[in-house]
Parts: C-alpha cells; sequence; structure tokens
C-alpha cells in the first residue's frame, strides 16, 4: 500500500482522509504490515482502483478461509449473509470448529473468485475434542 500512495504523491494523512480513518492507522498497516478491517480495505481499494487483494501482501493460493474473506472485503457477517446462515455457523466454519458444508464451496468460490481447490484448502481442520 506503501508503494501505489507514494507512486501517487498521497500523504498518509491525505489517505487517511479519503478512507475516513486517522494518519496513525494508515501508518499502522504500512510499517506493522496490519491489514485494514474489510470496510476499510474495500474504501482503499476503491480509491486505488485495484481490488482488495491487490492490496494485501503474501500469496494468493497459501490462505486461510479468513484471509480470502479479508482480501475480497467481506465482513463474517456479508458471508452469512451469502451463504443464509447466521453468523456464528460461518464463524465456526472459518475457525475450524465446524466442518466445511458441501453446498458452501460453490458460493464461497464464487463470493471469493477462488478455485474450488482453494477453498476447500483454506478451511482449518476440524478440531477434535479429547
Amino acid at each position: 500500500m506503501r508503494e501505489l500512495r507514494s507512486l501517487r504523491g498521497i500523504t498518509e494523512q491525505e489517505l487517511a482522509k479519503a478512507v475516513g480513518c486517522a494518519r496513525s492507522t494508515v501508518s499502522t498497516w504500512e510499517t506493522r504490515n496490519q491489514p485494514p478491517n474489510p470496510g476499510n480495505l474495500t474504501s482503499l481499494a476503491n480509491f486505488f482502483g485495484v481490488t482488495p487483494a491487490d492490496l494485501l501482501e503474501g500469496p494468493q493460493d497459501a490462505c486461510t478461509l479468513r484471509d480470502l474473506r479479508v482480501r475480497n472485503g467481506y465482513t463474517q457477517k456479508q458471508i452469512a449473509a451469502v451463504l443464509g446462515v447466521v453468523v456464528s455457523t460461518y464463524c465456526d466454519v472459518e475457525t475450524g470448529r465446524q466442518g466445511l458444508p458441501e453446498r458452501w464451496v460453490p458460493i464461497l468460490k464464487s463470493a471469493y473468485g477462488a478455485s474450488e481447490q482453494t477453498v476447500r484448502k483454506s478451511v482449518p481442520y476440524r478440531r477434535s475434542c479429547k
């Protein structure tokens, strides 16, 4: 993100104003490599004319379900609505407390613009109670 901002000659303060956050927040994203929340990520992507995934570093094929969601600028609530489930149900799958329902795979594939294999591999292994 710093590179995009610098290339366009925009200060941290100007970017913060455009996105609607504090300058220190922009600094945190850039210096600590902390990703913006989904709302800010979407605003940043719109501001720069790129996709949310373009603003995040790291390999696109090695990621978690949470990474896919955040890279695409969605909140858990938004994805739960797309899936037709309550947020806690989606959260249980995203964190590995429940397995991935088969009917979700094509929906998540479409929502995240990812392959079926990527969606399946992004779900944490289901934890067992012992």
